[in-house]
């Protein structure tokens, strides 16, 4: 009986890990948001820009779309026709650092910093072929994608659980897990979904400074510590604890400030990039 109950606890654990990787970051609803978000904050030469771009991936797989669709594109493709780019969504921290280091966090120089890297150093280059076209098509969709992974605090993790992923918890009498929590489950309690929350949460008030990206990553690793990590009580979640509304209402606000903010510094870029200047965030990883 025990070998039978450890054996269904074991497949469980492999099918919440399955999930979890393969369903979409911040949720469809959460990276829409953020996209549209960004959108209405543009100035009128970055519209002109993000439009001309969109159009331009027609020649991507599934073809135009809106620039809130399009920032769903880089998880469908992660496993198909840009398999280089999975590990990009996310940079995995030792459990006891205290903040990111590139050098030793961004395995093979392959972590979200060099996907966001590489979208901005494409998107800074002037429209060239067919083949640049498309490029810089693509990389509008990594940079949107990636911008808002950045400041789902568990994108930020902890090395140890893969970013909350193995860690099995109960959500409203659901197994999931924290990971999944955090990218749509307390999203889909609060009632957030697009395009339903799009006038409330361009309502909000944040405000992005310029700070160096290496700050983004520093804030959403600490978010996840203070925030993500710890129940509404301080302790540490483990696997197998229940979690509910007192976890939620603790971090509603964080949740609404993350997109929100996203938004801002996703625009900030965009706009930086169709004046002609070098966004203030630009990283500099040796390849």
């Amino acid at each position: 009986m025990e070998t039978v109950v450890s054996l269904r606890f074991v497949f469980s654990s492999l099918f919440l890990l399955l999930v979890s990787f393969n369903a979409q970051a911040w949720g469809w609803d959460g990276h829409r948001l953020v996209c549209a978000m960004a959108q209405a904050k543009l100035t009128a030469e970055a519209r002109i820009m993000v439009d001309t771009l969109l159009v331009e991936g027609k020649a991507l797989k599934g073809g135009q779309v809106s620039f809130a669709e399009s920032c769903l594109w880089p998880d469908d493709v992660k496993y198909s026709n840009h398999k280089g780019t999975y590990e990009q969504h996310f940079i995995n921290v030792p459990d006891e650092a205290l903040t990111v280091d590139l050098v030793r966090d961004c395995a093979a120089l392959n972590c979200i910093a060099t996907g966001i890297q590489k979208a901005l150093t494409y998107l800074s280059r002037p429209a060239g072929s067919g083949r640049e076209k498309a490029r810089r098509a693509a990389a509008l969709r990594f940079l949107g994608h990636f911008i808002g992974d950045l400041h789902q605090p568990l994108h930020i993790g902890n090395a140890s659980d893969w970013g909350g992923n193995k860690i099995t918890v109960l959500w409203q009498g659901k197994e999931t897990n924290l990971h999944a929590l955090w990218d749509y489950g307390m999203l889909e309690s609060m009632g957030i979904k697009y395009p339903d929350s799009l006038d409330f949460l361009l309502s909000v008030e944040k405000t992005s400074e310029h700070k160096h990206i290496i700050d983004w990553f520093n804030e959403s690793l600490s978010l996840g510590r203070t925030n993500a990590y710890s129940n509404a009580q301080g302790n540490i979640i483990a696997s197998g604890d229940s979690l509910g509304s007192d976890y939620l209402q603790r971090n509603k606000p964080v949740l609404i400030a993350r997109l929100v903010l996203a938004s801002e510094r996703l625009a900030t870029i965009l706009n930086e990039i169709a004046a002609g200047e070098q966004p203030r965030v630009f990283l500099l990883i040796s390849p």
